[in-house]
């Protein structure tokens, strides 16, 4: 036998592609807007392999290349990350993220899973039968063919007849007994078992797609097993709805009766399947239009309960004899189905609670970390870790909240936290809280980044960068222009869900957020936009424009703290502002006022714009008039 793959592309259970899988397939997003999406074309590469289009070129978080899958033998694929970027997951898997670079050799069996995105990639395998060659020592005595299915040997026929399948339910206990099928002269029931497993396969396929699930099941009832009616039935709050229902053309569905809730109060009892035959006498065949035989299977969920049935029935035909018999094997079959549908509907439960999750957990997280703790639930749980967090405060929000109406603010209000919550995930960056006007994001956990501080730093000099786009959208609306406070600390801290059961929020606790808040507040005593502790500057490279501006103590932090101004990438001469400033400041330490005062006076002369220069300058006058002995270079601020 010989394996066959095929490519299922989904997107929020939408199946949106389907093409089989043979050599070497890429998989990527448009590479420009003339490639037709959802294509598969050979590429005229010194190398040429298959490539599958399975994302607009918009959606970024998947590659113009992203994964090569490559057949091998045995039912195996090699799966590679040829992203440079983006993770490929494998949430089936030991270990469920593929890094870029990642390679992984995989064993296909009913289907493996493959995340790129926000698209769901299954190979599935269905195995197709090889033909023997015919040479005058193996050529079969006979041959039978079903439709245009390949020849299949009468000898292969009597290796899948021995065969008995035993379908597991989901409490893990199989039927004691099961249909064992004995090969006839025709192969007839042969063909009735491949029948018979296209149609539970086509039941379980179906539940890529809830609408259609159940009425597939209801379908496969009449048609497989051949009962004038099918019913899927759930329980709620105790009673049987019907959920789907279809007949056969000689039987409208109307006419069968309703479902016999003697049978389905055994079903429920004895989670078993029951089939209720006619009590008959010879005396009584003539009258027996309104005598039914029913069966019911139940269907369980994982822990073994009944949440509802499948449910088929068959009526007396007039002017025959025969009662309308439901055989053992019968019954035995619609139990087959009803593992099916179980199975079907856990799956569909899984999927649910897995998007529920990725929904939740995308509130905070970008989407790459959203499918890693989704596979990974373990990381969210509390740690000591070494965190970057920043605090970015919206300038006169109260003040303008007082002259313009509510339901504007709340949109501006909405659009100024959406665009800078888009800097955080940006950098991968958590949203920890947004407290009224001031968002709180952190970096180091619960993915670990060593270079924490720089992705905190480079999203606070993006959201300065997006603030004239959004003072153009809001200049006719608001009485003043926008602005922001932003601070950033690093340090150790506590990580995990610092909120409650009814409400989950990710963060960190500890004096490195209770300072990261106070940083903010100091931008607005040293009228700066953008500060930062030493220990966040200490770990950025020589690509950021920093200048150390004082030590400060704050408002119930005892110790003195280093506090640092970060220059935005378009700062005309901030060589010069920082070199004269960290002068003047040096000196002032030194109590050498005078130098400090010539220093920052030219300073303001030369960058009249320039606040730390203006308050430093002020804090030296001060203490040139006060000449205090027990002088202090560490200044107390005034509030918070």
């Amino acid at each position: 036998m010989l394996p066959s793959l095929t490519l299922n592309i989904y997107e929020q259970h939408r199946l949106l592609y389907t093409c089989d899988l043979d050599g070497v397939t890429e998989l990527g997003r448009q590479a420009e807007l003339q490639e037709p999406l959802y294509s598969k074309v050979k590429t005229q590469d010194t190398q040429p392999h298959w490539r599958v289009v399975i994302a607009p070129h918009t959606e970024r978080n998947v590659s113009r290349s992203h994964a090569r899958l490559e057949t091998l033998p045995g039912q195996s694929i090699r799966v590679t990350n040829v992203s440079a970027t983006q993770p490929l997951g494998l949430p089936y898997e030991s270990d469920p993220i593929l890094p870029p670079g990642g390679s992984r050799e995989l064993v296909v069996g009913h289907s493996t899973l493959l995340v790129l995105g926000n698209r769901n990639v299954r190979v599935e395998a269905t195995v197709v039968a090889e033909p023997a060659p015919q040479t005058p020592g193996n050529a079969p005595e006979r041959k039978f063919a079903w439709d245009d299915d390949p020849v299949v040997t009468e000898s292969a026929m009597q290796k899948l007849a021995k065969i008995t399948p035993v379908p597991m339910s989901l409490t893990g206990k199989a039927p004691t007994d099961f249909i064992k099928i004995k090969l006839t002269p025709d192969g007839a029931n042969i063909e009735s078992i491949v029948r018979w497993m296209q149609a539970v396969i086509s039941v379980l396929q179906s539940a890529t797609n809830s609408t259609t699930f159940f009425q597939e099941a209801a379908k496969s009832i009449v048609d497989l097993v051949g009962l004038d009616a099918g019913r899927v039935l759930l329980l709620d709050n105790g009673e049987w709805k019907t959920v789907a229902a279809a007949s056969c053309e000689d039987s409208p569905l109307g006419a069968v009766g309703s479902p016999s809730q003697q049978v389905l109060a055994q079903v429920c009892s004895e989670r078993s399947t029951f089939w209720k035959m006619p009590n008959l006498t010879d005396s009584a065949l003539g009258s027996l239009a309104g005598v039914q035989a029913v069966v019911a299977a139940p269907i369980l969920d994982a822990a073994g309960n009944v949440i509802g049935a499948l449910y088929g029935d068959r009526r007396f035909q007039v002017g025959s004899l025969r009662p309308p018999e439901i055989s053992k094997h019968e019954a035995m079959l619609v139990e087959l189905l009803s593992y099916s549908v179980a199975t079907g509907l856990a799956r569909l439960e899984q999927e649910k609670a897995a998007l529920k999750a990725v929904g939740q957990f995308e509130q905070f997280f970008t989407p790459e970390l959203s499918r890693q703790l989704e596979a990974q639930p373990d990381l969210l749980k509390g740690r000591d870790c070494e965190v970057s967090v920043l605090f970015c405060d919206i300038r006169g929000f109260s003040k303008m909240g007082s002259q313009v109406p509510a339901a504007k603010m709340l949109d501006m209000m909405n659009d100024v936290l959406g665009v800078l919550s888009d800097c955080v995930l940006d950098h991968r960056g958590v949203l920890v809280d947004y407290i009224g006007d001031e968002l709180m994001a952190m970096w180091g956990a619960p993915e670990v980044q060593p270079d924490h501080a720089r992705r905190a730093s480079q999203a606070a000099l993006d959201m300065l960068a997006r603030l004239p786009s959004l003072n153009d959208r809001w200049c006719a609306t608001l009485p003043l222009p926008l602005d922001l406070g932003i601070g950033i600390n690093s340090g150790p801290a506590r990580v995990g869900n610092s909120g409650s059961y009814r409400k989950f929020k990710y963060g960190p606790v500890g004096n490195v957020v209770n300072l990261g808040s106070r940083v903010q507040g100091a931008t607005k005593f040293l009228k700066t936009r953008l500060l930062a502790t030493g220990s966040t500057v200490a770990a950025l490279d020589a690509s950021f424009h920093t200048r150390s501006l004082c030590r400060v103590r704050m408002v119930n932090i005892d110790d003195p703290v280093e506090l640092c101004e970060i220059f935005t990438p378009d700062r005309i001469g901030w060589e010069e502002l920082k070199q004269t400033y960290e002068d003047a400041l040096a000196a002032f330490d030194r109590r050498d006022f005078g130098p400090a005062a010539r220093a920052l006076s030219n300073l303001r002369f030369r960058f009249p714009d320039d606040g730390p220069s203006l308050v430093m300058l002020s804090r030296v006058v001060n203490a040139m008039v006060e000449e205090s002995a027990t002088f202090d270079p560490v200044w107390k601020l005034p509030g918070k």
